[in-house]
């Protein structure tokens, strides 16, 4: 009779047990929350913009712009900024100028652009067109102008040194995470044989936590240099971002500068 009386018991603990394991799951006034991730949509021309679920295409080589013939060096200085959809056989097409510097860099810029080359970007490992933007920057010391692929089109800089820029999308009252611990890139010996360096630039999300999370290539320089990037930017930790008071998750940038002394 003790021991059936015990077995009881310990049924009945057991039950309890899993009752409240049932009730830990989130839940909110109207009940328990059914949380679902939200599945990539591609707009109405059936193209995709780089975000969560969506991996941004990749450059594998990138071409120089040619300077136009007896463009005097006082009027190369300058930006051109195309619009384009890199396909799902990585090859760029509707091609646009958004900003201009003429018809012949622009047509310069353009022609770059066709004859590199890209890996596509992909939605659950799916090949899909996204839309992409690139910049060319035409200096008066005719320097190759490479084009430098963004997944948004923004104000022109120059040059960046590496370190971490605000929040993407903009959200009033949040104050921005601070890096507290910061990390340097690492060069791949295939790069570094090559002589490549640029700028990478990384987009992270940094949790409650400031811990950065969902890395993504913004401006991509070559493929091993943004996994070094990537890997760099995972290292980065930071004091969060906070909206009255209390921590909150906020997408940023990071540049990452290889260079070569």
């Amino acid at each position: 009779m003790r021991k059936a009386v015990l077995a009881f018991a310990m049924l009945v603990l057991a039950a309890a047990a899993a009752s409240a394991q049932q009730e830990l799951a989130p839940s909110t006034g109207d009940g328990p929350m059914n949380i679902k991730p939200v599945a990539p949509k591609a707009g109405d021309d059936g193209v995709y913009a780089v975000g969560p679920g969506v991996v941004a295409p990749l450059v594998i080589q990138r071409v120089p712009a040619a300077y136009p013939e007896g463009a005097p060096p006082d009027t190369a200085e300058g930006d051109c900024v195309l619009s384009m959809v890199v396909g799902t056989g990585g090859i760029p097409t509707d091609i646009q100028v958004l900003r201009s510097h003429g018809a012949s860099f622009d047509a310069a810029a353009t022609t770059a652009i066709r004859q590199s080359k890209f890996e596509p970007g992909t939605v659950n490992g799916k090949p899909v067109p996204v839309r992409m933007f690139a910049r060319t920057r035409f200096l008066a010391d005719m320097r190759p102008a490479y084009p430098r692929i963004m997944v948004r089109f923004g104000p022109p800089t120059g040059l960046p040194s590496q370190g971490v820029r605000g929040p993407m999308m903009n959200s009033r009252g949040v104050t921005p995470p601070r890096p507290i611990t910061t990390a340097e890139p690492e060069f791949t010996d295939a790069a570094r044989k090559s002589k490549i360096q640029g700028v990478v630039t990384v987009s992270v999300l940094v949790n409650e936590e400031g811990i950065p999370i969902d890395p993504q290539v913004v401006h991509s320089l070559e493929p091993g240099l943004d996994e070094k990037a990537i890997e760099c930017a995972l290292k980065y930790r930071f004091q969060p971002a906070m909206k009255e008071g209390v921590p909150v998750a906020t997408r940023i940038t990071i540049e990452m500068n290889f260079r070569l002394y």
